[in-house]
């Protein structure tokens, strides 16, 4: 590779621009900043919406922001069901294999955690492309993923998979992870890659705290002090019991406390056949397609609302906490104390950590902080600065661009 300027990045990924999936945009922006700082880059993506499965990107070959890309033929496979979508997973993974020894030199590998199990090239890039350092950017692990059902048979194919996936992982030579819970999981499969944290960013990132549209406000909450905001998906890996308690709680001592739950996600409906006559103090609002809609909507919120399963600890970490803090917002997060978030939200008095346990006090601290708003101005404040100083865009990509660089030199 001595003949090849030390600059060239091929991405593996599933989605990719113009798809709005979160994963999509964070590799798209990753792509185009690190064309920014002097990276020759290259995607090979799939050819279909992730959203929309019947929807085809064309054309098969262009160039985005700088980006190089080359699009695969999918099938056109629903990736909202689990077997369509391990179809197209491994459809992708083979059509990637079989093209490795003609896709030239690079220098650095990145693949993406999306399709499941896109790790199962790593066996046949380090075969034939022995001079590239492979990097693993993890957002979802699988087949932790699957087991986190606590289903029998999920349990029983998770345990087939392991010794594939602990291989997989050991050809690696860096793994960036997005907190201590996911690189906790990571370090179980006995890997000897370096190791960094790199979170996503928030895509909507304003240079100041937006001013509250009160119209939008009085829509979603109606008169409250308090307006407490769940938006995005909603789904396996999201529990919202404690919410529900929560909300029930402040009904009983009357606080002037309201929260939305706006977005979409197959959770979204058996949250809606728990409602009662009583829940006066919850509402629903539909997903918004749009950045301006969606910072429209931010900008009504006092806390954000974010959850994770205990049992999806380290597997998953909801991209909308940096959303949030980026927004200005404080957060209320429902999961294992064990969670990166958790101990960011701590960490940086970002807000509270709600459990089935404590659901009492924080109904009266918000009580507390409708009667005195200046207790939610800490909050809001620490969130802005603390996004804008370790987890904005630039902060993230910057790091990206010194471990890359690293990585060559070492």
């Amino acid at each position: 590779m001595k003949n090849i300027p030390e600059n060239k990045i091929l991405i593996f990924n599933h989605v990719f621009w113009p798809d709005q999936h979160n994963t999509a945009r964070h590799i798209s922006e990753l792509s185009s900043e690190l064309v920014i700082r002097g990276w020759d880059v290259t995607a090979i993506i799939g050819n279909r919406s992730y959203l929309d499965h019947r929807k085809k990107y064309l054309p098969r070959k262009g160039i985005w922001m700088g980006v190089k890309y080359k699009r695969i033929y999918l099938p056109p496979l629903n990736q909202k069901k689990n077997i369509q979508r391990l179809v197209t997973s491994l459809w992708l993974v083979f059509n990637w294999i079989i093209r490795i020894p003609w896709i030239g030199d690079y220098n650095l590998i990145i693949v993406g955690t999306n399709p499941p199990f896109a790790y199962l090239v790593l066996p046949f890039l380090k075969l034939f492309k022995r001079k590239s350092k492979l990097v693993l950017w993890g957002f979802d692990l699988y087949p932790e993923a699957i087991m986190a059902s606590g289903k029998t048979f999920e349990l029983f194919v998770g345990k087939i998979i392991k010794p594939v996936t602990k291989h997989c992982h050991r050809c690696l030579d860096i793994i960036v992870d997005i907190g201590n819970c996911m690189r906790t999981i990571y370090r179980s499969y006995g890997h000897r890659a370096q190791e960094a944290t790199l979170t996503p960013w928030s895509f909507l990132e304003p240079s100041h705290k937006r001013t509250t549209n009160n119209a939008t406000r009085r829509l979603l909450f109606g008169d409250a002090k308090v307006a407490l905001l769940y938006s995005g998906t909603l789904g396996y890996a999201h529990e919202f019991d404690n919410f529900l308690l929560l909300a029930r709680q402040l009904q009983k001592i009357k606080a002037p406390v309201s929260i939305c739950f706006a977005g979409f996600g197959n959770r979204f409906e058996e949250l809606k056949q728990q409602m009662t006559p009583g829940d006066y103090n919850i509402n629903f609002a539909n997903f918004v397609m749009s950045d301006d809609e969606l910072s429209d909507r931010l900008s009504t919120a006092d806390f954000m609302l974010i959850s994770l399963k205990e049992s999806w600890t380290g597997i998953s970490v909801p991209s909308k906490f940096f959303g949030a803090i980026a927004s200005g917002k404080a957060v209320l997060f429902s999961g294992s104390e064990h969670s990166s978030i958790c101990e960011l939200t701590e960490k940086y008095k970002l807000g509270f950590h709600l459990t089935k346990n404590n659901v009492v006090k924080i109904a009266e601290s918000l009580s507390e902080i409708a009667a005195n708003p200046e207790l939610l101005i800490q909050f809001q404040n620490n969130a802005f600065n603390t996004y804008n100083k370790y987890f904005s865009k630039k902060t993230i990509c910057d790091g990206w661009d010194k471990l890359l660089r690293d990585a060559i030199q070492s």
